[in-house]
């Protein structure tokens, strides 16, 4: 691309966005704000979202109230009351619901839950999640998979996938 063709482009992005009970597929810009609306797909230095519903984010500085995000990618998160599918972020401060999130630092709060928490260090005064992995982790922490589930899961599944496949061969197997 030409430099022509980049100074175009970039005079073409929006400086800010401000969205309000609307529907957009794709946002690029350095300045997001949006309230009451749905959209595809958000590139951009800076989010805040409120009432809305998002496929897939990917900032530097994000604040969400009561949203719903597919996937988000950002270096700072805050999300207040929210729901969101994968979160990727250096800081991540949750107040919601989340599938997945992996990150440096995360600050749960006590309403917070996620099936898998992945980070460097894990602050929360109630952690409740399916699998926790942490270097560092304050709170108490309620887990659905613990290490003696796990190997006693690991162990019955391994057995049992044994024995069906053993059957599979016995009943189905080429007899000479």
């Amino acid at each position: 691309m030409s430099d022509l063709e980049q100074t175009q482009q970039d005079d073409e992005t929006p400086q800010i966005v401000n969205l309000a009970q609307a529907s957009v597929e794709k946002i690029e810009a350095e300045l997001v704000r949006a309230n009451q609306a749905s959209i595809g797909v958000v590139q951009a230095s800076e989010v805040d979202l409120s009432l809305a519903a998002v496929g897939a984010v990917e900032t530097h500085k994000f604040e969400a109230s009561r949203t719903a995000i597919g996937m988000l990618n950002s270096h700072q998160a805050a999300l207040h009351t929210s729901a969101v599918g994968l979160v990727q972020a250096n800081d991540v401060q949750l107040d919601g619901k989340a599938i997945a999130v992996v990150a440096d630092n995360i600050q749960m709060s006590n309403d917070s839950a996620s099936v898998v928490t992945v980070a460097r260090q894990i602050n929360a005064g109630n952690i409740r999640a399916g699998l926790v992995i942490g270097r560092e982790i304050n709170g108490d922490v309620q887990t659905l998979l613990d290490t003696r589930t796990a190997l006693l899961s690991g162990i019955v599944s391994g057995i049992v996938t044994g024995l069906i496949l053993l059957a599979g061969k016995l009943l189905f197997g080429r007899r000479k």
